[in-house]
């Protein structure tokens, strides 16, 4: 049998591992749903292949004891992000770090309850970081070029957004009224910018983002008479403190606290909502 994932390749020759057997044996492989697979030619003989698929049930999950020993490539993530965090050049004024998923996940409705499902890779940074006492959150990137800029902007929210039922269409306007916030890589390139919104926060990427999981919303762009697209790409941000301090992050407990407080005072004069994160550590 022949497995791809991205850009990586696995073989399973069952009739080499069963002659191989010192007795009777049956081979089995067990792999996600989203890895391509398919059965080679058999030259000679006989192959019978059973298939099964496991799915998660509507049951409510057992969280995994604490003192569970972590598999080697887990302990090598975990270590390793643990040494880089102890370096004071790494993020001097604490960030946001994003990592793109790597496995197919279902959307529906808020993407917390995603968290319980992740797997690979993406279970080992999720499990890693959580484990260094950081509280890894999923969000759904939403990117676009605002006009007259050369930068693109970005918006995180934890549910998809639906902007054809907004009219006119104001993609960063619809992101934050929803209780997401705008990103970028390079806040600088937002100085001076016509059309520009308040500088953003930076994100710095670890893991490029992906499209397996994207949400496409469909919406009317009136000024050129035609169909538009926004894409969500489903992500997994990790925000960590100054050095010295890693652990003095803003929790998302905190942070929608005081999202909301400055929206209802935005609201109470009038105003759309403006620059919370312009009040967080520089950049």
């Amino acid at each position: 049998m022949l497995f791809t994932h991205e850009n990586n390749e696995w073989t399973f020759d069952g009739g080499a591992e069963l002659a191989a057997a010192p007795g009777p044996s049956v081979g089995y492989v067990a792999f996600f749903g989203d890895v391509s697979h398919g059965v080679t030619p058999v030259q000679s003989g006989h192959c019978v292949t059973l298939t099964y698929e496991l799915y998660f049930g509507d049951v409510e999950r057992v969280p995994a004891p604490r003192d569970v020993i972590p598999r080697a490539h887990e302990r090598a993530f975990r270590e390793n992000f643990e040494a880089l965090l102890e370096n004071p050049e790494f993020l001097p004024y604490g960030g946001t770090l994003g990592f793109g998923l790597r496995h197919i996940y279902p959307i529906e409705g808020n993407v917390k309850s995603i968290l319980g499902q992740l797997k690979g890779s993406d279970a080992v940074v999720y499990r890693g970081t959580r484990a260094l006492g950081f509280e890894p959150m999923l969000y759904l990137l939403y990117e676009w070029q605002p006009p007259r800029m050369d930068s693109t902007e970005g918006g995180l929210i934890d549910h998809p957004i639906r902007f054809g039922d907004y009219d006119p269409v104001d993609i960063t306007k619809m992101i934050r009224r929803s209780g997401g916030f705008v990103v970028c890589r390079d806040p600088d390139s937002y100085l001076n910018q016509v059309g520009a919104y308040e500088r953003p926060e930076k994100i710095e990427w670890v893991t490029p983002k992906t499209t397996i999981n994207e949400q496409e919303s469909a919406y009317t762009d009136y000024q050129k008479d035609e169909l538009a697209f926004v894409y969500g790409d489903l992500c997994l941000v990790v925000r960590v403190g100054k050095a010295g301090e890693r652990l003095a992050y803003p929790t998302s407990a905190q942070l929608k606290f005081l999202w909301e407080r400055e929206d209802r005072k935005l609201r109470d004069n009038g105003l759309g909502l403006s620059a919370f994160w312009d009040r967080r550590t520089e950049c």
